[in-house]
């Protein structure tokens, strides 16, 4: 009888310390297989199992108690994890340079020993992350790519239904995301008319079906969505999954859309379990606040993760400069990285500090005091390092072609690239 009672599968019951079983070999065997030392796949739960277990939940930002429940086998069931987890034992003489070099990135890709002493033994760990990037038509986005796609899982292309996909996608030989963007005067009303009308949504599935003959995935980045038409979004994303199948299905989230209440709105956990990954998206800043602040990438990521797995989470972040007309401060112009560096040479701009320590531009043109905001290589290494702690899948790059090409080389240092959808 009890021998009977013990074949069971993966996922049929909670299992903790102490538990015995076919199971429990399964899951040792699954922890093993993604890189994690549960001891020998003997079927018996005991406190090596539970130790992977725990270092699991860990990387997952699950609750960790070594218990597989649900959402452990949620995961552990799938063929290929969402990020892949990295081990290297450190050998006699190495220091961490040179088995950052064997892997080809940077101390800081190892987040939690950069900065620590290592010895012979020690398992040093790190991930495979996703970078990809916004890709636009223009020369310079286009010659930034073929320079530096190697450290690119992909790219994102904007695609207008009414335009159909741009030509030069088809060139593109990594994985691509297509990205449906409607004209800024009428997003509000075309996102409401798909959400609403049956005969526009069911053209709407119809593109969805065709894109992804051509695309590895969508990317619906709608920011601006009525609290009426929350309800009707998840069923949209619903019916969008059901018709790309394993194609992905990404969708941005920002703490401006409006969040499930009694009068409606966005359930964020409902909708995160329904795609593939979220893209988390700050606003812009207002003229006297640094594009990128650490601080507000933190706080908009542990409010996010209280809705959305870390592991479907890929951030935003921007690499262009921004300035403002002093007299409008809340009208802002977009400038690439070098458009920005060139305006302050041939103004004659003054860098200053703001009342945070952050350093900007001011300079005068046509009788107008200008403000300039660049984002300094230190404050690119900060938003890239909150990917590493809070074990996040990934990043993209807002947009190529507009960044200081030096952003290049922090990335190689911060993360190993994962290529492989």
């Amino acid at each position: 009888m009890l021998g009977r009672k013990k074949n069971f599968k993966l996922g049929a019951r909670v299992l903790k310390l102490g538990s015995r079983g076919s199971d429990v070999g399964q899951l040792q065997q699954r922890l093993k297989d993604f890189g994690y030392e549960p001891g020998p796949v003997d079927h018996i739960f005991g406190y090596l199992t539970q130790e992977a277990l725990q270092f699991f939940q860990r990387d997952y930002r699950l609750k960790i108690d070594g218990i597989a429940g649900e959402e452990v086998f949620a995961l552990l069931n799938q063929a290929k994890l969402p990020i892949t987890r990295r081990v290297h034992v450190v050998q006699p003489g190495e220091t961490l340079s040179s088995i950052a070099g064997q892997y080809h990135v940077g101390p800081e890709a190892f987040f939690d020993h950069h900065k620590k002493d290592i010895y012979p033994g020690q398992q040093l760990i790190f991930y495979d992350r996703e970078v990809w990037g916004v890709l636009g038509e223009g020369i310079q986005a286009q010659e930034s790519f073929a320079v530096n796609q190697e450290l690119m899982t992909g790219v994102f292309f904007s695609m207008n239904p009414e335009q159909g996909v741009p030509r030069f996608v088809q060139a593109i030989k990594c994985p691509k995301i297509a990205q449906i963007v409607f004209d800024d005067a009428e997003q509000l009303i075309s996102i409401h008319t798909i959400l609403t009308r049956r005969k526009m949504r069911k053209s709407f599935l119809q593109l969805c079906r065709e894109l992804v003959a051509k695309a590895d995935g969508i990317w619906l980045g709608w920011e601006h969505i009525s609290r009426v038409d929350g309800y009707r979004y998840f069923k949209l994303l619903r019916a969008v999954k059901r018709q790309i199948g394993a194609r992905r299905l990404i969708i941005t989230l920002t703490w401006e859309m409006p969040r499930w209440n009694l009068l409606g709105g966005i359930d964020f956990a409902a909708v995160s379990r329904i795609v593939d990954q979220v893209v988390v998206k700050l606003p812009l800043p207002e003229w006297n606040n640094p594009i990128l602040d650490k601080s507000r990438y933190e706080q908009a990521l542990h409010r996010m993760l209280n809705y959305v797995p870390a592991y479907k989470i890929l951030l935003a972040v921007p690499v262009y400069a921004l300035m403002w007309n002093q007299a409008e401060p809340d009208t802002w112009q977009r400038l690439s990285y070098g458009e920005a560096m060139a305006r302050t040479f041939r103004h004659g701009a003054r860098l200053e500090a703001d009342s945070q320590g952050k350093s900007f531009y001011r300079f005068f043109h046509q009788q107008a005091e200008w403000l300039l905001r660049i984002s300094s290589l230190e404050q690119l290494n900060q938003i890239l390092a909150l990917a590493n702690r809070y074990n996040l899948a990934g990043i993209v790059i807002d947009r190529i072609g507009e960044e200081d090409q030096r952003f290049w080389a922090r990335i190689r240092n911060h993360f190993s690239i994962n290529r492989n959808l």
